[in-house]
């Protein structure tokens, strides 16, 4: 089209009511006709720079956030924006035509009230359905308390809420509410409120998952209840929609009106049927979560205890030998990468058949008891494990305690056992009940054997039984 044709043309659009910018990119100016420069307040018509829109507010209706007016001239904008002046939103249905190769040409329409209100609702279910998509269990309150101040907006309503049912079913308590400005809230006085006393709601509600009152003077004689109710709250109309999950009447959503009856739509239904699916969606992920955290954590809980019992000597609740030979591998490598040294303690309670004999199996049983537990506290340090070997032996892993520090470690392990005073009348060694201690210690390799360590430092403890008992014995390499 020639700059001829395009002047003619602009010559007859600028005459039209609808609103028209010229954009022409080689001098980067824009013209608007009257239409447009009632629209936008603009002083001048022609000839404008992109600095004459600076006063201009155009919003994303997806996202609200501002437009450049250049950006309007993009094929890949969208054909609905918002024009914010003298603090209303004006939603704007925008088209584009190339004139020329330089020249563009956009088209403004208001939309209608109904188109508006319709628009204005559509971009509140993507918000809410946004919000709740992938919801959280620690923020479900905050986008349930956004969805339901935007449902409540939408319709023009005083209050909207969230009730669900307590575990006994026969409650319900309001979880959540919006009140619009200047509206008493009632949230606080409606917990674990009886569906009793509610009795004409909850029939229709459990029937057909709806409570539609355009007027609530116009109730039924059994729905007394029901209106003395909403004379106290004020509720000159009522919405209310069943939440469901897994075909079960969990809840339900509403909207109230206080200054003013409403009839409901059949669109009102449409959209608080629409928010109320996604809300009971939005629960129904959050219960999944819950069921699925508490699955697991009752898995983990079970596998702890499955371990313990596995690991655990069932008399003495200290490591078994399992346990005990599942450490030693590990600790022998461990040291192995680290090159530090290993020490195993071997022990053995002095003539415990005599003690049993005299003092009978559950004393035994209480000595072995006693004597375990003083092991365990010895073990501090990360990686130290007491076990229970076998009958009245015992065995201890100690990582990175060199010969001495063992022989330090033993004798320390003789005197608690002394200080339990366990009387042993039938021992040839002493009064109280001792042990006979065998040690080894190593620097381990990769090639280390679990059952060298062992026979070795249980070859320190024949020792020590051989020769006296109640001592401690190392072993040597060159034995």
């Amino acid at each position: 089209m020639s700059d001829d044709s395009i002047l003619k043309l602009w010559q007859v659009l600028n005459k039209l009511s609808l609103a028209i910018l010229l954009y022409d990119n080689k001098n980067n100016t824009y013209c608007v006709n009257t239409a447009a420069q009632i629209l936008f307040d603009l002083k001048h018509c022609d000839n404008l720079d992109s600095t004459a829109f600076n006063a201009v507010t155009l919003l994303s209706v997806h996202n609200n956030k501002h437009i450049a007016i250049e950006s309007l001239f993009d094929s890949k904008t969208s054909t609905n924006i918002q024009l914010k002046k003298q603090q209303q939103s004006i939603p704007l249905n925008i088209a584009l035509t190339q004139l020329s190769d330089s020249v563009s040409m956009l088209c403004l329409e208001p939309l209608k009230s109904d188109v508006i209100e319709l628009y204005n609702f559509d971009r509140v279910i993507s918000e809410i359905s946004t919000d709740l998509i992938d919801i959280q269990n620690d923020d479900i309150d905050l986008h349930i308390n956004f969805a339901l101040k935007a449902i409540g907006t939408a319709f023009a309503a005083d209050r909207s809420y969230l009730f669900e049912f307590n575990t006994d079913n026969e409650t319900i308590t309001n979880t959540h509410e919006w009140v619009n400005e200047g509206i008493e809230a009632f949230k606080q006085r409606l917990q674990n409120v009886p569906k009793t006393e509610l009795p004409y709601f909850f029939e229709v509600m459990n029937a057909t998952h709806l409570f539609q009152v355009n007027d609530v003077l116009k109730l039924p004689q059994a729905a007394n209840a029901e209106k003395v109710e909403f004379q106290i709250q004020k509720i000159q109309s009522v919405l209310c929609i069943g939440l469901l999950f897994d075909k079960e009447l969990i809840g339900f959503i509403g909207c109230d009106c206080v200054n003013f009856k409403r009839a409901w739509t059949h669109i009102d239904l449409i959209r608080i049927k629409l928010v109320g699916e996604i809300i009971a969606n939005a629960l129904k992920n959050i219960d999944y979560k819950k069921k699925l955290q508490l699955a697991q954590q009752q898995l983990i809980t079970a596998n702890q205890k499955l371990s313990l019992l596995v690991n655990t000597d069932g008399l003495t609740n200290i490591a078994n030998r399992r346990c005990f030979d599942e450490t030693l591998k590990s600790e022998i490598q461990r040291c192995a990468r680290n090159k530090h040294s290993l020490s195993l303690i071997m022990c053995d309670i002095d003539f415990f058949k005599r003690y049993n004999d005299n003092y009978g199996h559950q004393k035994g049983d209480d000595a072995l008891k006693q004597v375990a537990k003083t092991l365990n506290k010895l073990c501090r340090r990360e990686g130290d494990l007491a076990a229970r070997y076998g009958g009245e032996e015992f065995a201890i892993i100690l990582p990175s305690l060199n010969a001495a520090e063992c022989h330090q470690f033993a004798l320390l392990l003789q005197q608690k056992i002394a200080l339990l005073n366990i009387v042993h009348s039938d021992s040839s060694v002493a009064k109280t009940l001792t042990l006979s201690v065998g040690f080894y210690s190593t620097y381990p390799t990769k090639n280390t054997r679990p059952e060298t360590i062992i026979n070795n430092a249980d070859a320190a403890l024949y020792e020590a039984k051989e020769t006296g008992r109640n001592k401690i014995c190392q072993f040597f390499e060159s034995n």
